[in-house]
């Protein structure tokens, strides 16, 4: 009998996993945002044999070279392929905007659970996270890394917690309408403990738009840290991010556009199919509209 339970509610979740794909399928800014991510994805994870030259590498026979094909994005003003640097900093890129999600989905998340199901932690919880939500966003992270200092774990650190407070919400919110629902109270009415109705119930049920906001908030920490890079708060040279390579190339932009823009264009481009397929996960979890 336990059996046919377990392989009925796998069956179930393999039916509802296939629904969402069909319906993100449809969705074709989605899908080819999914493609460019797992192509930046597998540029990020093989950098080593994909780039061309060492990122470190200086030759100032080569300072400023205009792109070419030796070098197709050109020279930093140090000799530097460009190229190299951006596929190398793909991996600052993605690594920063996972880690930083992961940190914040879970602490918030949990909080958010937490505050809406025992009352009596709800308002101690959230008045606590309103106070960093009170604070303008490029102000308070400015604040928390020069007090724990410019390196990447303190600016994963510091947007971390900024991104607490917005899950704690959108968990809370969620929890409030699903701790109403039947099967919760008839769990409760036999028996079942916190634990297990949080983990079996509440927590499944209110994935879907945590998932959602976690893609569409990956695109906004990401400019987060190429801005905190850009004012000398983030990465520090000579490692390639993007944000850092933006502000070294600021002063050759009359000259030499293409050290700043090319970056520049990385950071737009990953941001939009985060979007993007935030979008699409937005309508393929939604389940009026899976009809």
């Amino acid at each position: 009998m336990a059996k046919n339970d377990a392989y009925k509610k796998k069956e179930g979740g393999n039916s509802q996993f296939k629904m969402v794909w069909i319906k993100l399928r449809e969705n074709k800014f989605a899908m080819v945002s999914l493609f460019v991510l797992i192509a930046v994805c597998l540029v990020a994870i093989f950098a080593p044999l994909i780039a061309p030259y060492d990122y470190t590498k200086q030759n100032y026979e080569e300072i400023l070279m205009f792109p070419c094909l030796k070098h197709p994005f050109g020279t930093d003003q140090f000799g530097r392929d460009i190229m190299s640097r951006i596929i190398w900093g793909s991996r600052y890129t993605i690594v920063i905007g996972l880690l930083t999600m992961v940190v914040s989905c879970v602490i918030g998340t949990a909080l958010g659970i937490l505050a809406a199901y025992y009352p009596k932690l709800d308002n101690p919880i959230m008045r606590f996270l309103d106070i960093f939500s009170s604070i303008p966003d490029m102000a308070l992270l400015m604040c928390l890394v020069i007090i724990l200092g410019t390196s990447m774990r303190n600016m994963i650190i510091a947007l971390g917690l900024y991104y607490i407070p917005g899950y704690a919400r959108l968990a809370r919110s969620k929890v409030l309408t699903l701790r109403n629902e039947e099967y919760v109270e008839a769990s409760i009415a036999l028996g079942a403990s916190d634990g297990r109705i949080l983990m079996s119930h509440i927590l499944p049920n209110s994935l879907a738009p945590i998932i959602v906001r976690f893609t569409m908030s990956t695109g906004g920490c990401i400019l987060e840290a190429a801005s905190l890079s850009y004012i000398g708060l983030g990465i520090q040279p000579p490692e390639p991010e993007w944000g850092l390579m933006i502000s070294q190339g600021k002063g050759f932009l009359s000259t030499n556009w293409y050290y700043s823009i090319i970056p520049g264009l990385c950071i737009v481009l990953i941001s939009y199919c985060l979007n993007y397929l935030g979008d699409g996960l937005r309508d393929a979890l939604d389940p009026r509209l899976n009809y």
